[in-house]
């Protein structure tokens, strides 16, 4: 009891940047245990449910720190002003949501996750929450959750309606590509856990994480082509082969071949499938703000605001999301919305190119960087993925330097086998 009670402690003195990480990759787990395995539900409806344990994880975050929390101190920098543009985005969505009369769980429903973003800014660079990120802790512990999500949710599939999935999908690969591009020498028990998951989840990824990929993947070849010519041209030999196999062997009808062949077919003039949906989406928003007059338009629908949308095989009256950043901007806050935008991405491309420039060869830097690399993809397909991680990609990158963590090297590193990981969250 004692050595639980310790380790709980030890869990929240660490970062909250790591404790985020955690809740996410928890709350992945948890659904997949509890919703998929254990009651039989369908995989493809467990978004709400995974918003709802991590907004809980969160919550139980902020009443164990209190006094952390009472005690914080504000330095200022270019991310403690982004999170005070969120606290304006929040007073001006609650404001326009409230004047129009919108449902008030939906305005509490779209306040949470920005008003979370902009106190997660403040609270990660606080000199009483604040202790340097473990990278190595961070990619253990979540390589061990993301196989475990991956294991309960192909055995779930056998007997239910689930399938495997990889936990925190959206972390784990800039995780996973951080300690492949920084990490020297890169455990192998890391490599072949990423290839076994990608290998077993192949058949259902998106657009954007193909991208993401295949981009990081392409740019880290070349640059090993560039200072290593020989071993680089082997790189990217072998980087060919196994894009040219793995295109070769994955079925036809598996979701994730029909979306790289769809990107050869994709129409802007259409409105149904999943690009011609999005399109939908931004020409209602448009209908619907014209309707409502020169002050809507000014400033959006607000929080709570919905509108009216044609899917591929229905029609929704009371529809609240958008997947394009600037279509979601003009939908809660019209066209000043895209003042907000310029910030956003503003932030994204200071700590990508910060972490790129300061330090390229430091793990945590470089794991930020990619994160905000992806965020930026993200903008231009669905820009809620970037609220969700609650502000992990917004981490203060001038604060933990340039100089690597004093790290002691443990057993699993030397042997590089997973017998023994270091920290646990028990």
């Amino acid at each position: 009891m004692v050595a639980l009670q310790k380790l709980i402690i030890q869990f929240y003195q660490r970062n909250l940047f790591e404790r985020i990480i955690l809740y996410i990759f928890l709350a992945d787990l948890l659904v997949k245990i509890i919703f998929e395995l254990v009651l039989g539900q369908w995989s493809y409806t467990q978004s709400q449910n995974k918003q709802w344990i991590f907004y809980g994880l969160l919550a139980l975050d902020y009443a164990v720190s209190w006094r952390k929390i009472v005690n914080i101190r504000i330095s200022m920098n270019a991310m403690s002003i982004f999170a005070f543009v969120f606290f304006t985005m929040v007073a001006h969505g609650l404001t326009m949501g409230i004047l129009l009369h919108n449902a008030p769980f939906e305005i509490i429903n779209d306040t949470i996750p920005m008003l979370m973003i902009g106190l997660n800014i403040l609270r990660m660079q606080s000199e009483v929450e604040f202790k340097d990120i473990n990278f190595k802790f961070l990619l253990y512990t979540c390589t061990w959750i993301a196989i475990s999500t991956c294991i309960i949710g192909y055995i779930a599939g056998l007997i239910g309606p689930s399938q495997a999935g990889i936990a925190g999908m959206v972390i784990y690969f800039p995780l996973w590509m951080a300690a492949l591009l920084t990490l020297k020498p890169f455990p192998k028990w890391i490599a072949l856990a990423g290839v076994g998951m990608i290998a077993i989840t192949m058949g259902d990824f998106n657009r954007t994480t193909l991208l993401f990929l295949a981009s990081v993947a392409g740019a880290g070849v070349l640059w090993n082509v560039i200072k290593r010519p020989v071993s680089g041209l082997i790189a990217l030999a072998a980087a060919t082969i196994i894009l040219s196999v793995g295109i070769a062997t994955m079925p036809e009808d598996s979701k994730t071949y029909k979306r790289i062949v769809g990107i050869a077919e994709i129409d802007l003039n259409r409105r149904t499938g999943s690009i011609g949906e999005r399109q939908a989406e931004w020409d209602a928003i448009n209908i619907k703000l014209d309707k409502l007059g020169p002050s809507v338009e000014a400033f959006g629908l607000g929080f709570g605001g919905v509108y009216e949308v044609a899917r591929t095989h229905e029609f929704l009256t009371d529809y609240g999301h958008a997947h394009y950043s600037w279509a979601w901007y003009n939908l809660r806050f019209g066209r000043s919305g895209y003042i907000y935008l310029g910030f956003l991405m503003s932030a994204l491309l200071s700590n990508l190119l910060y972490g790129l420039i300061r330090a390229p060869n430091e793990p945590r830097h470089m794991f930020i960087s990619l994160m905000c690399y992806l965020g930026l993809i993200y903008c231009a397909t669905y820009v809620n993925a970037i609220f969700l991680l609650s502000g992990i990609q917004f981490f203060n990158m001038r604060k933990i330097g340039d100089t690597k963590s004093n790290e002691q090297p443990t057993k699993a590193e030397k042997k590089e086998k997973p017998d023994n990981i270091p920290g646990s969250i028990a």
